[in-house]
């Protein structure tokens, strides 16, 4: 899981650094001779020995060096909160210490993230290279080299629709201009630690951030929305699936696939399980619920091709995944277990316990493909329990709520059989 987070990490301190340095030049440039008066001042009032005045006063003359040094602080600044998101996302309690230290130690901190700059820069670069290559193999055995050629083989298979191509480009103008606003909010954030000194405005202004960004996160997450409710809505995965393509597109037509599992799901609603799983190689599981997230779909995917080994991994996968949101995250984790187990139980032919299962998803539904989805297993268990009008009657839902989803058509052929059976029947009768 950590190896997800190599590259965002390696690239955050690297810029952190950059910043600093250009921080540390301009402010040479503008208060270059009060800056070197005030370290003098402080040089004195802490009785720093003679012996170390002469590189002392090197360094308070050099504005490289202080800019180097402003950026390695910047840096470890960045480091020791990316680490600290680390080991929230693996330990309950870690939030908390952190939360302690930052009030009661916090120059601890800086100099415990200093300190590790250059052992997670190791790291960092060993987790991308290993990550690399192991992905690198995947693709390989799957024959897939890029998304450009999982696109290539997309449009063999269905439709790429031109018309949700303008939803898809003002949703990346609407996530462009979030990202911009957040890395603002970090800069100022990180401004306020160096030059506010009062502990009480430090803390409200801490919790304006807080707030501010968990804004921000949401709203990102909403400015997504339309091209979800394609699938979730609408029942629509081709236009769903278009628009991820046009998402992740750039100006020269290359594509970067952002959101791999609404794509898997999309396409696993197309009955293309193998090109889903192809999408799902890239998906960086960077925590506990993108990894949960992940071997769900993995369970339906691999459920789909009937591959009874594969998806009992993914169940004893799904069973390891820890999740640290306290109850809420215990039943998201229960609810994916209990789909995957669900999986299973329909592989093994229990379909009275699927029944079940599908009759409550039906109730606790949200959005009309999830309706969708459980309508078509209840009248697929109902079909081959020959319990045909029950059959007949989840069907014909799914063809009043599916739109374009490949249920629609299996519930038809599944209708054309009962027809056949009835009129087999009548026949015999008469």
């Amino acid at each position: 899981m950590w190896k997800y987070r190599c590259k965002s990490h390696l690239l955050s301190l690297i810029g952190s650094f950059l910043i600093g340095m250009l921080f540390g030049l301009i402010a040479n440039l503008v208060y270059g001779s009060e800056l070197q008066v005030y370290m003098r001042e402080i040089l004195a009032e802490a009785g720093v020995p003679a012996a170390a005045l002469p590189s002392l006063e090197a360094y308070i003359e050099s504005p490289l060096l202080q800019s180097l040094s402003m950026g390695i602080v910047f840096a470890g600044l960045v480091n020791v909160v990316l680490l600290a998101q680390y080991f929230s996302s693996v330990s309950t309690f870690s939030p908390l210490i952190f939360i302690v230290l930052l009030m009661f130690a916090s120059t601890l901190l800086l100099f415990v993230g200093i300190l590790l700059l250059l052992p997670s820069a190791v790291a960092c670069i060993y987790g991308m290279v290993t990550l690399r290559s192991s992905l690198a193999s995947q693709r390989k055995q799957r024959n897939i080299t890029s998304d450009d050629e999982i696109v290539r083989v997309y449009k063999i298979h269905h439709q790429l629709q031109e018309n949700v191509r303008p939803m898809a480009q003002e949703c990346k103008k609407n996530v462009r201009k979030i990202t911009l606003v957040y890395g603002l909010g970090i800069a100022a954030a990180l401004c306020v630690m160096f030059f506010v000194q009062s502990f009480i405005l430090l803390a409200i202004l801490f919790i304006f951030f807080f707030m501010s960004f968990s804004y921000l996160m949401r709203y990102y997450a909403s400015s997504l929305m339309p091209i979800r409710l394609l699938l979730y809505q609408n029942c629509d995965p081709e236009a769903c699936a278009s628009a991820c393509i046009y998402y992740g597109m750039d100006r020269k037509g290359r594509v970067r696939i952002k959101d791999r599992i609404l794509m898997a799901q999309a396409l696993i609603y197309m009955d293309d399980p193998q090109l889903a799983m192809d999408v799902l190689i890239d998906y960086p599981r960077r925590d506990q619920a993108s990894t949960l997230q992940y071997w769900s779909l993995m369970a339906t995917i691999n459920y789909m091709l009937k591959d009874e080994e594969a998806l009992e991994r993914c169940k004893e996968e799904a069973n390891k995944v820890r999740m640290n949101f306290g109850t809420q995250g215990i039943m998201v984790q229960n609810e994916e277990i209990a789909s995957i187990q669900n999986k299973v139980d329909l592989m093994s032919g229990q379909f009275n316990t699927c029944k079940k299962y599908y009759l409550q998803a039906l109730q606790k539904a949200s959005f009309p493909f999830q309706q969708v989805d459980a309508c078509y297993y209840i009248g697929m268990i109902s079909f081959v329990e020959q319990d045909y009008s029950l059959a007949n009657m989840y069907f014909e839902k799914v063809i009043n709520l599916g739109n374009q989803m490949s249920y629609v058509a299996k519930a038809k052929h599944f209708q054309s059989k009962i027809d056949a059976l009835g009129q087999t029947q009548s026949d015999e009768f008469s």
